[in-house]
């Protein structure tokens, strides 16, 4: 197992939402481009993304243990919410910018960081069976998420069925039916699939830079909620999740997938959607932003202490 390797995926994404500040910066991308590439993100390239990762899945695939992780992962992100409002009635978060970070103990870069880190360690299969168990998180993004992102004190939220019946939702369930039915999709249209979804990751990392642009730097650093929220979601909660995984089931390919996605950095599709849903996209982009800097040294660390 090749920490280095680690590292320099963190490195890369990093040095990405370093040039999207700069480009922010020298005037080339500007807030109303940011809602425009947040909305491109959102409604096409992460669809797509989602449906390309079972276009390549092989016959040979266990579809018994793949639905076994899908049914974990529902477990899984049902504690996770559970996690994160006993986080909140413990340190009394109620406000709508700790909302925003409280979401990010539930969502992580599960694409855009998880996926090169898990074909680093375990190669091409660990990433399509973390997209498998990751599901739940393209039908809770784009429902909780966009509830808890437009709750705040002055005018109460509701959850409305056509904001859970979108693309992102719709994509994710066709992805599961293509990977159930043995569906063939046509090379050509797996081509395109691939290709637009691809550029998903440095778009969303320079949109994180872009937005972070224009937030005062000493807001970024002077922020001690993001700080606190660091702490549980790339230290605590990988801690739990090793032990507690490691009580209920012996595979430890399981334990390690559970493992590892409890440590990674924030989602950056919370920006996306803050962007998209004009939300606390300054306390959006402040926590992405740390959680991955400093995830460069704590998923290393977690990997070696715990899994290794």
């Amino acid at each position: 197992m090749d920490i280095m390797v680690l590292v320099e995926t963190m490195v890369v994404l990093f040095a990405m939402i370093m040039l999207g500040y700069l480009l922010n910066k020298a005037g080339i991308l500007r807030a109303e481009s940011n809602s425009v590439i947040s909305e491109l993100i959102v409604k096409v390239t992460v669809p797509m993304l989602v449906i390309s990762s079972v276009c390549n899945t092989g016959e040979a695939d266990d579809k018994g243990q793949i639905i076994k992780i899908f049914f974990i992962g529902i477990i899984f992100y049902i504690l996770l919410i559970i996690f994160s409002q006993a986080i909140s009635k413990i340190f009394k978060l109620n406000n709508n910018g700790w909302n925003i970070y409280l979401l990010m103990l539930i969502f992580t870069n599960t694409a855009f960081v998880g996926y090169p880190v898990l074909k680093a360690l375990y190669g091409d299969y660990a990433i399509f069976a973390s997209s498998i168990l990751h599901m739940p998180f393209n039908v809770l993004i784009y429902s909780y998420g966009v509830y808890k992102i437009k709750s705040n004190k002055s005018q109460k939220s509701e959850f409305k069925i056509k904001e859970v019946l979108n693309i992102g939702v719709i994509s994710a369930v066709i992805a599961l039916v293509i990977f159930l039915l043995g569906i063939k999709v046509p090379k050509i249209v797996q081509e395109i699939l691939s290709m637009v979804g691809g550029v998903t990751t440095p778009l969303s990392m320079i949109l994180i830079g872009s937005s972070l642009a224009l937030i005062p730097i000493k807001y970024v650093f002077s922020d001690i909620r993001v700080y606190i929220i660091s702490i549980i979601k790339l230290i605590i909660m990988p801690i739990i999740a090793y032990f507690t995984a490691s009580f209920f089931t012996n595979d430890s390919f399981i334990v390690d997938q559970l493992t590892i996605a409890t440590a990674l950095p924030a989602g950056s599709m919370i920006v996306m959607l803050t962007t998209q849903y004009k939300g606390e996209v300054k306390a959006a982009s402040t926590g992405v932003f740390i959680t991955t800097f400093l995830s460069v040294l704590t998923i290393p660390l977690m990997v070696y202490v715990l899994l290794t």
